[in-house]
């Protein structure tokens, strides 16, 4: 099962899984995710689950802008249909999602993400691994 995480500030927040063949996301009450921003629609998007009929049967996600007033964006390009990939950067109004599908990662694997400059744009940062693990070195006899 897939889901979507909404990014606040330097971290990971709520995450919604995607448990359904619709999900709708938007400021109206109706929807399954309901997001107070006044630069969201009422009914703005939705990602919707597609079984591919193969020999996998894997499932395929994809973001489909419902003809909203301020556009939805997947990784900074504005999108009317769209298939998801892992790690993707979803923007609606003011508000980022990350889209996990646990087909493709472990969940339990976490980036940090990083706030920029720019409103919307979020950066991972590679660095040394906290710790390293020494090699033992050998005893006198």
């Amino acid at each position: 099962m897939a889901l979507l995480i909404l990014l606040q500030d330097d971290s990971s927040g709520v995450r919604f899984h995607i448990d359904k063949p619709k999900m709708t996301i938007g400021r109206g009450k109706d929807n399954d995710i309901c997001l107070e921003d006044e630069l969201v629609s009422k009914f703005h998007a939705a990602v919707e689950a597609v079984v591919k009929e193969d020999e996998e049967m894997k499932v395929e996600y994809y973001l489909h802008d419902q003809d909203s007033t301020n556009f939805s964006f997947v990784n900074d390009e504005r999108v009317k249909i769209r298939r998801l990939s892992q790690d993707d950067v979803i923007r609606i109004g003011k508000n980022n999602f990350k889209f996990v599908d646990d087909q493709e990662s472990d969940l339990e694997a976490t980036t940090q993400l990083h706030k920029t400059w720019f409103p919307g744009i979020y950066v991972t940062k590679k660095g040394q691994p906290k710790s390293r693990q020494k090699t033992p070195k050998p005893k006198k006899s």
